[in-house]
């Protein structure tokens, strides 16, 4: 019998005070601390502070562990995989180091999973800025859902994969062998896509936001959302085609536009925003086209008019037509921005 309700799974890497906040917000848990096992998985920090915390939520709390890592991995695919192994209890979520759930997550996302018995239990989040907190738009607006297998309900494709909102039935995970791709990114999309297609209940609840994602962009204190550089995109086309593979050997691959268009649309979007020299986005597009092409063909342009361009050097694997056209649209935006805000000024 299972020790815990939830295990809750950690990630850390010179997380500092962000862990203060974290862990506070899992302590005031309404289901009960008592209730909740914490597994932190440190990936070798160097900063004291870090190792200082880690150590002691390990030695003051009984339900908190806390494993350090021999080698720098520098992915959480692989910390989330080692608290899996660890964890005591019947559900399981897996974390960032620098969030903080509301105080109800915990009970809401776990009531949901026993009345329904269901394998996944998905909610809805804010995003935190600076100067405001947003609630995520889907395309649910507000619905709640029970389905017994995806092809029911194929607009859970759209939500975000973001791993920290949902609730996971531990013998479900184990049973089906489902674990996060390591070494590489888009390792929460791979996971997220194959446990919906192995779910045998899904639950999601489009009207309740369970989690803080704080977005920060500032030097030396990025978000990943604002990680622009060639590794981190790189890493993530690795990550897609892990996903496209599983699709391939489980012959689902009817569902490929509807699971990748979004994310298609997302990183080209970030290659767009990056700085990074021509020479390295020769190399991404290159690595990517395969991908993108199988997209393309059904839904040219990615059904966004503003990349409508990039459809025919696309299909036709010109790599420095890609390139020359999504700087063009860079330009573009530029333009429109300075535009937009010089309209700004004079109406004020």
């Amino acid at each position: 019998m299972a020790k815990y309700k939830v295990s809750v799974i950690v990630p850390t890497y010179n997380s500092g005070l962000f862990l203060n906040a974290f862990f506070d917000s899992i302590m005031y848990q309404s289901i009960g601390f008592e209730n909740i096992e914490v597994i932190f998985v440190d990936d070798c920090s160097d900063d004291e502070y870090t190792l200082y915390l880690l150590h002691l939520f390990n030695d003051g709390f009984s339900n908190v562990k806390s494993i350090f890592l021999d080698e720098n991995d520098g992915f959480p695919g692989k910390g989330r995989n080692f608290g899996l192994n660890l964890a005591d209890s019947d559900y399981v979520i897996f974390s960032d180091h620098d969030d903080t759930y509301v105080p109800q997550a915990f009970e809401v996302l776990y009531n949901a999973a026993i009345e329904n018995d269901a394998d996944m239990v998905i909610t809805n989040y804010y995003k935190v800025f600076p100067e405001e907190k947003v609630k995520v738009e889907t395309v649910f607006r507000g619905e709640n859902i029970v389905i017994n297998d995806i092809a029911e309900d194929t607009r859970l494709f759209t939500i975000d994969p973001a791993i920290w909102c949902k609730l996971f039935k531990k013998d479900f995970l184990i049973e089906n062998d489902i674990r996060f791709l390591e070494s590489m990114l888009a390792e929460d999309f791979y996971f997220f896509i194959v446990s919906l297609f192995k779910s045998s209940c899904t639950v999601y609840l489009d009207d309740f936001y369970s989690y803080n994602y704080f977005i920060r962009n500032v030097e030396g204190d990025k978000s990943t959302i604002h990680i622009r550089n060639k590794k981190y995109l790189g890493k993530m086309v690795e990550g897609y085609y892990k996903i496209e593979e599983f699709l391939i050997d489980s012959n689902l691959c009817r569902y490929y536009t509807d699971i990748f268009n979004m994310h298609f649309v997302y990183w080209i979007t970030s290659l767009i925003m990056s700085d990074i020299p021509d020479s390295e986005k020769l190399e991404l597009v290159s690595s990517a086209n395969e991908l993108l092409k199988k997209d393309v063909k059904v839904l040219p342009g990615f059904n966004e008019r503003i990349y409508n361009n990039l459809t025919k050097p696309i299909l036709e694997d010109d790599y420095e037509g890609i390139v020359k056209n999504i700087n063009n649209i860079k330009r573009y935006r530029g333009i429109l921005k300075y535009l937009s805000g010089n309209l700004l000024k004079t109406r004020r």
